[in-house]
């Protein structure tokens, strides 16, 4: 278990962890702790943030410096997948030519304006997120950094959700490692890092609807693709995970300014 926990904290982040002899099946299984590598970062962002609006800076700036941190502690990962699935699906209307894009280095227009929307949508999302921390007190803000730190990790545990099931559409590739590989044991191990969240809502209605709100919001990207990825790609690969993952998060820190 705790090979597969650092597996997955330095497939996802920075985070320098020593390892050796890591076999396929270790990277696969490390999937049910995608979860916690998204409250690992998540829980870094909402500290960073707390930081910045302490020492006096606006919820816009803190929100544009947030989606940069976001960036640097995940590599861009996911980015990369955003900007090669907008190229993929732009570029052509047959699915082999949209997966000899998606593997091409190169990143064209399609890409670029996929980067850009999903950072313009998670800048906006923070933004109104923080106005409201610093309007609301006490309690109430402290509800909303949690927000803020759990959409991370629902997005994560979404990627497991597309990745179980589906087909990959490829001969190999990074994505093979999971797509159709994950079983149902990681999916509830990985759904047990979101719980607590789900469970201490339920103390008082309106809060419970409004978290439960946030976590459907967030995993609407990852059903989306299920279907378009299976439907004109042939599958679900490693860039669909991460436009999947970067797009749940996009939508969810939306989604917390509007549910609470």
């Amino acid at each position: 278990m705790l090979r597969s926990i650092a597996v997955a904290i330095s497939f996802l982040t920075i985070i320098p962890l020593k390892l050796t002899g890591v076999t396929p099946e270790n990277i696969a299984r490390s999937a049910a702790f995608f979860p916690l590598a998204g409250w690992i970062i998540g829980i870094s962002m909402a500290g960073c943030g707390w930081l910045m609006l302490a020492a006096g800076l606006t919820p816009f700036a803190a929100a544009v410096l947030l989606v940069a941190f976001e960036a640097w502690l995940t590599r861009g990962l996911h980015l990369d997948g955003v900007a090669d699935l907008f190229d993929g699906m732009g570029g052509s209307y047959d699915a082999e030519k949209r997966l000899a894009i998606m593997k091409d280095s190169a990143t064209g227009a399609f890409g670029v304006v996929g980067i850009v929307l999903v950072l313009l949508l998670k800048t906006a999302g923070l933004s109104s997120l923080l106005t409201l921390v610093q309007t609301w007190q006490d309690f109430s803000t402290f509800v909303l950094f949690i927000c803020l730190a759990f959409v991370p990790a629902v997005s994560r545990w979404a990627m497991m959700t597309l990745a179980w099931k589906s087909l990959y559409p490829r001969q190999k590739g990074t994505g093979q490692m999971f797509v159709g590989q994950i079983t149902v044991q990681e999916i509830f191990t990985g759904f047990l890092f979101l719980l607590p969240v789900l469970a201490a809502g339920s103390s008082q209605t309106s809060t419970f609807i409004a978290i439960t709100a946030v976590f459907y919001v967030t995993m609407v990207p990852s059903f989306w693709l299920r279907y378009r990825a299976h439907e004109l790609l042939g599958g679900v690969t490693g860039d669909v995970l991460g436009a999947a993952c970067e797009f749940g998060e996009a939508l969810g820190w939306l989604a917390v300014t509007l549910f609470f």
